[in-house]
């Protein structure tokens, strides 16, 4: 049978009942067991708003050699490639720890969301890989360091999304003080405007070119500005019981 498996190394002569099972793009992460050969497909880390999936093969033949397109030699090729998700992680977590913004924890959820996807591919695919094959000792610590970096973006994810609902809630607090203030200034305005506005109307009218016996004596004086401090005094009244 030809090898038109295009993802698959030329030079890899794995058994036909595995390459039929095989397509051009990577599919989901998983595991098969051929005639002893085990063949187990996994993704590489995704970088955010990336839409295809970047295949790492590995291919442990009957004789315990592995074969594997990522850096590494044998069975070290999958604890280095396990390596990389964790110190990804280590990465956001960092980022998630310094981070106090809502930009800052939104960059965090972005790297975050397709890890996470990705490390629940790879932990179902390398328990599927223990099942198929039980005596290899190396699958069980491979499966659980899977199970640890799945639960580890989980955790992360969570922590970045209280940490994001937090900054939400702290900067519309603020807001809501910052509001409160306002309103409590405007108000004061308004309660001095109220006061002066009718001495400064009155002001304003006795202060034009118009003769009249009202402003030529002392006592006219008091008596329009107290006039006018009284009808300031109804308006304040007036303002401070619309409020109740």
């Amino acid at each position: 049978m030809s090898n038109d498996t295009t993802m698959l190394p030329k030079m890899w002569a794995l058994p036909d009942a595995i390459k039929i099972r095989l397509g051009r793009e990577a599919g989901p992460q998983r595991a098969m067991l051929e005639e002893g050969h085990l063949f187990i497909i996994l993704h590489k880390i995704p970088a955010p708003d990336e839409q295809r999936r970047r295949p790492a093969l590995f291919w442990r033949q009957p004789n315990n050699q592995w074969l594997s397109t990522e850096r590494g030699a044998g069975a070290n090729a999958l604890s280095l490639f396990l390596t990389a998700y964790e110190e990804r992680l280590l990465e956001l977590d960092q980022a998630e720890v310094k981070a106090n913004s809502a930009t800052e924890y939104h960059q965090v959820l972005e790297g975050i969301a397709p890890v996470l996807r990705s490390s629940r591919g790879l932990h179902r695919a390398l328990q599927e890989a223990r099942d198929k094959l039980k005596e290899d000792r190396d699958l069980i610590d491979f499966r659980d360091r899977a199970a640890g970096i799945e639960r580890s973006a989980e955790l992360l994810l969570q922590d970045a999304q209280f940490g994001l609902s937090f900054t939400a809630a702290k900067q519309a607090e603020t807001q809501a003080q910052s509001a409160t203030r306002m309103a409590s200034a405007a108000h004061r305005l308004n309660l001095l405007a109220a006061l002066f506005l009718p001495i400064s109307a009155l002001t304003g009218i006795f202060g034009m070119e118009i003769r009249s016996g009202l402003a030529d004596t002392s006592m006219n004086f008091i008596a329009v500005l107290g006039a006018g401090l009284g009808v300031g005094l109804v308006l304040v009244l007036a303002i401070l019981i619309g409020r109740k």
